[in-house]
C-alpha cells in the first residue's frame, strides 16, 4: 500500500475506505536534524496532531491524507518547530502532484467539476486555476506554432477562447471572451504570424472569420472533437 502511495518517507498506519472517499492515516518522515541550528540528534517529540490533506483521486474515490505532524523540541538551540512535509503543499492542504493535476485540469474542466472529483472546495481550484495563468502569461514567451488550435472553455458561466501550439502542447493564451474582435485583436499582434500554416479549430464563426482575415495563408482543419 506504501508503494502504490508513491510518497517516499511517509510510512502508512491506516486506511478507510467508504462510499465516495478513501482515508489514509500516514505518519510524517522523521527529521534528520533541527530545522534552526541544523544540529543533529538533539530534537525530542513535542506534541503531535492529525493534519488533512487531499491527494489524487483512486478508482474515481476522493483521496484524503490524514498526516500526523508532529512537533519537537531541540534541546541545542532550545527551540520548537514543526518540519516542512515532503511532497505536500502546506498552503492548500493537499500533495504536490494533485496540486500539478488541478492546474491542468482546471484549463480543460469547470471549476465545479474539478472540484467534485478532487473533493476540493471550488474556490481553492480557481484559485490554482489563476495563480498558474498568471505565472504562465507572466514568465512565458512562446513561439509562434505552426499548426494553432482554437477551443473554447466554459469558465465563470462564460466563454473564454483558448489558444495552443498543438505540437508541442503547450499553452498560448486564455483570452477573457470568443468574441470575434477579440481573437483577431490577439491574432493580429501574434509575432510572425505568417508562420502559422494550419489552423485546427471547431466551426464557431468569428473563429473562423478572424482567422481569415489575419491568418489568410493557414488551412482550417475542423476538430473532430467537436
Amino acid at each position: 500500500m506504501i508503494n502504490s502511495l508513491s510518497l517516499p518517507g511517509y510510512q502508512l498506519v491506516d486506511s478507510d475506505e467508504q462510499n465516495e472517499d478513501i482515508h489514509f492515516r500516514l505518519e510524517a518522515p522523521t527529521p534528520v536534524a533541527c530545522e534552526g541550528c541544523c544540529v543533529q540528534g538533539e530534537f525530542v517529540r513535542f506534541g503531535k496532531r492529525d493534519v488533512p490533506y487531499r491527494d489524487l483521486p483512486i478508482h474515481g474515490k476522493r483521496v484524503t491524507l490524514w498526516v500526523v505532524r508532529r512537533r519537537y523540541t531541540c534541546r541545542a538551540c532550545k527551540t520548537t518547530f514543526r518540519p516542512q512535509l515532503p511532497e505536500m503543499v502546506d498552503g492548500f492542504r493537499m500533495t504536490l502532484r494533485l496540486h500539478e493535476y488541478v492546474e491542468k485540469e482546471a484549463f480543460n474542466h469547470p471549476y465545479a467539476y474539478v472540484a467534485d472529483t478532487t473533493g476540493l472546495d471550488e474556490k481553492t481550484v480557481r484559485d490554482i486555476f489563476n495563480a498558474r495563468a498568471e505565472f504562465l502569461g507572466r514568465w512565458h514567451r512562446f513561439e509562434t506554432p505552426r499548426i494553432l488550435g482554437i477551443d473554447e472553455l466554459y469558465l465563470n458561466k462564460r466563454y473564454r477562447c483558448i489558444l495552443t501550439n498543438i505540437e508541442e502542447r503547450t499553452l498560448l493564451d486564455l483570452l477573457a471572451t470568443r468574441r470575434q474582435d477579440v481573437v483577431t485583436n490577439y491574432l493580429m499582434k501574434m509575432k510572425d504570424r505568417q508562420k502559422v500554416k494550419i489552423v485546427s479549430m471547431d466551426m464557431w464563426n468569428p473563429y473562423r472569420a478572424a482567422v481569415k482575415a489575419v491568418l489568410p495563408q493557414a488551412r482550417i482543419v475542423v476538430d473532430k472533437f467537436h
